[in-house]
């Protein structure tokens, strides 16, 4: 029998270049396809067909360090058409985490859509944050 060990959430590295800095966490991907229905004319049925797949947008986010984020702000204030490169390998528990496998999910040529960072609230003790909202037209899991 198949043991199978899932991995936790919080067993992730999420990289994106040209930043050297990880992220803390990843919305996950999401390909879906489209589907559109039909009548024949002859029977009382409706059919569905499957159309062309899509991803649908994509975060990633980090606690926001004013100083070691800064690079992030200044790629979006500058950013054209430029493309990313986002990384997600699973690594081990433990204080020195390892890479978990061999496979690796890769965005290739992720486009950032928008950037969110700087809310306040002078009476919370949660941290910051910067999230980055991207679209990829592929991803690899090699």
């Amino acid at each position: 029998m198949i043991q199978i060990r899932p991995a936790s959430q919080s067993q992730f590295y999420v990289q994106a270049s040209p930043w050297s800095h990880y992220f803390t966490s990843f919305s996950g991907i999401r390909d879906t396809a489209a589907t559109a229905q039909y009548a024949d004319g002859i029977r009382q049925r409706v059919y569905n067909v499957k159309g062309p797949k899509t991803l649908t947008e994509m975060t990633i986010a980090t606690p926001f360090d004013p100083i070691q984020h800064a690079d992030v702000l200044d790629f979006w204030k500058s950013h054209g058409c430029e493309f990313i490169t986002v990384t997600i390998t699973p690594v081990t528990c433990g204080e020195d985490p390892q890479p978990l496998g061999s496979r690796t999910i890769i965005l290739p040529d992720a486009q950032l859509t928008s950037v969110n960072f700087g809310a306040v609230d002078r009476t919370s003790g949660n941290p910051s944050t910067v999230e980055i909202t991207m679209v990829s037209d592929n991803f690899l899991y090699n």
